[in-house]
């Protein structure tokens, strides 16, 4: 993000050198137009909570329904300025 223009990151919470949120929060810090979409195989009210107020733009718990997931990438991709 750094030296490309990167217009979507989708994470998972769960990862094993840092949690999705701490890396959603770095990408935030780094590329403030840079949208992000969570994923867990997780219920947990609390990181859906934390990732909404660090500007997530879409949480989703697997199995997901995958034309409200599509229509979160699409919507990340709108918000993103076209350069």
């Amino acid at each position: 993000v750094q030296t490309h223009s990167v217009p979507v990151v989708i994470l998972d919470i769960w990862m094993e050198e840092m949690s999705g949120l701490e890396l959603q929060a770095q990408l935030s810090a780094l590329s403030p137009q840079t949208r992000v979409i969570i994923i867990t195989g997780r219920e947990d009210e609390t990181a859906k909570q934390t990732a909404f107020h660090l500007g997530v733009a879409g949480f989703f718990t697997k199995p997901f329904d995958d034309d409200q997931f599509l229509g979160a990438v699409r919507g990340a991709l709108s918000m993103h300025p076209i350069e």
